[in-house]
């Protein structure tokens, strides 16, 4: 690191730990000791005197290699996982990366099909006039569709209608049956 950038981050601390006033902007390698100095001694001052700073800086120990986000996740689990549990994983894993190769391979091997300019060549004049039936096919579709629709609506009013009709009927023809029941029976001498 250059003076330049130490210099920069040095005044920066120096604002957070002791404020904007205190800040002191003198350039000698003699003066960035002493600033250094004073630094060091605010920074050890106010981790004496706080004591949740003081647990997070133990908790934070503790897991320092887990929460640096320098260190390589490989280390960590190199380290942390037991051979017994790294050879599980590969072998739970084994199908689904034979099949993600086999993928890729085949997207490799077709690549060649879209990239080409052979394709645009040959093929494009014959996908344009195909996306321009294919368009007048959709809006063709979309009206087939709506009379579609429209038929199967009429078509269930029709039914629903005639089934109304029908317990019309019924109602009327079982009152009939009831009535001309009643008429036999008065008829009838008992």
């Amino acid at each position: 690191m250059d003076e330049h950038g130490f210099e920069a981050r040095l005044r920066h601390l120096e604002h957070v730990l002791l404020g904007q006033n205190n800040t002191q902007l003198k350039g000698s390698n003699e003066t960035l000791i002493k600033r250094v100095e004073a630094l060091q001694k605010e920074l050890d001052a106010v981790y004496k005197n706080n004591k949740p700073i003081r647990d997070f800086v133990t908790k934070y120990d503790v897991h320092a290699k887990l929460l640096n986000p320098n260190t390589s996740t490989y280390t960590m689990e190199r380290e942390i996982l037991a051979p017994d549990v790294k050879l599980e994983l590969l072998l739970t894993a084994n199908d689904d990366l034979e099949k993600f190769a086999q993928e890729v391979k085949q997207v490799k091997d077709l690549e060649y099909v879209v990239s080409g300019s052979e394709f645009e060549e040959t093929l494009g004049p014959k996908l344009a006039s195909l996306e321009v039936t294919h368009t007048d096919q959709i809006s063709e579709l979309n009206q087939i569709t709506k009379q579609v629709s429209d038929f199967m609506e009429r078509y269930n009013h029709t039914v629903n209608t005639l089934s109304e009709i029908f317990i019309q009927w019924d109602h009327i023809l079982t009152n009939m049956e009831s009535h001309v029941g009643a008429l036999e029976r008065q008829k009838t001498p008992a």
